[in-house]
């Protein structure tokens, strides 16, 4: 009898995306980490209300409220592992114990679209920045793929454009922001580009007219605006950033994987895609019965989550 077996990528294409695991405040309770303070090994929200069983979607209202973001928008969050790998339902139930701790970390699950994310600071600027900051936690770890036309030198621009927000967050003056350095602002695989000395005095050297020129041109601009630059500069050069990937595989070596694509925003083909041997089938279309019950059992639930999603945000926003 033949086996089916699913597994889950929610960073787009490409491999399950790695991420540093929360560092464990004790040995028992729930901990939950935000982007606001992911340098800071403390979480937002640490419960040690020992025997008590919570919901996923319970703690996530409950790390929102700390954060001051309104309950409008929590919807679009979600509770994720801190390996990143797996997302946890708002009806999984979480006991807080004693015996072992429960690490995860606060992640919104459902991208809006651009036209919605334009409007995102009106409605709730915290929610906004929380947007930003993990997008921008993603793109500094390599969490994003980008498309092939993406060059290093759009990668550097962004992180220009970033050093450009932190100098206005923080008060700094551009001769500052010019002792800063470049990169803490840009992915791995750039940094890695510049390891030797001489490379390192290279990347100043390539920042400096780009920052003082970046400077002048948001000079007199709020901090959201930049924010929003760099935001579109990432979403509009990713690879379907928010896309969840369900990959079905059967023990039988000869049978073609399965993969099913979520991406309700997608320019070309927005919906569910599903690829067979490299032949791709828009919405649902016949599986076998082994791929079709892994199918089921392994998003049926997000799918119907997507839906509630869209409505909410055609609804919210419109």
């Amino acid at each position: 009898m033949k086996k089916s077996e699913a597994k889950a990528n929610f960073f787009g294409r490409g491999s399950a995306a790695k991420h540093p695991s929360a560092s464990a405040q004790s040995s028992s309770g729930i901990y939950v980490k935000t982007y606001l303070n992911f340098s800071d090994s403390r979480p937002v929200l640490d419960v040690m209300d020992f025997g008590r069983t919570f919901y996923a979607e319970e703690l996530c209202y409950m790390a929102a409220e700390k954060l001051g973001i309104t309950p409008l928008v929590v919807p679009l969050f979600a509770l994720a592992h801190s390996s990143l790998k797996l997302w946890y339902p708002p009806n999984e139930k979480i006991t807080c114990s004693e015996e072992c701790a429960h690490e995860f970390i606060l992640r919104i699950r459902f991208i809006p679209p651009e036209s919605i994310i334009g409007k995102l600071p009106a409605i709730d600027g915290r929610m906004f920045n929380y947007l930003y900051q993990q997008i921008r936690s993603d793109f500094i770890n390599d969490h994003i793929v980008f498309t092939q036309s993406v060059g290093l030198e759009h990668l550097l621009g962004l992180g220009v454009i970033d050093m450009v927000r932190y100098g206005k967050e923080h008060g700094k003056n551009l001769p500052s922001l010019r002792n800063l350095d470049p990169q803490d602002f840009i992915p791995a695989t750039a940094r890695n580009k510049f390891k030797l000395f001489f490379e390192k005095k290279r990347l100043h050297m390539n920042f400096k007219p780009h920052l003082e020129e970046q400077h002048r041109q948001y000079e007199q601009d709020t901090i959201v605006n930049t924010q929003l630059t760099y935001v579109k500069g990432v979403s509009d050069y990713s690879e379907h950033y928010g896309m969840e990937t369900f990959r079905i595989t059967q023990s039988d070596s000869r049978s073609a994987e399965t993969v099913v694509e979520v991406k309700p925003y997608d320019a070309k083909f927005p919906g569910l895609n599903i690829y067979e041997d490299k032949v791709m089938w828009s919405c649902f279309y016949y599986l076998s019965a082994f791929s079709a019950l892994c199918l089921v059992i392994s998003f049926l639930e997000f799918l119907s989550l997507v839906i509630f999603k869209i409505v909410f945000l055609m609804i919210t926003f419109d």
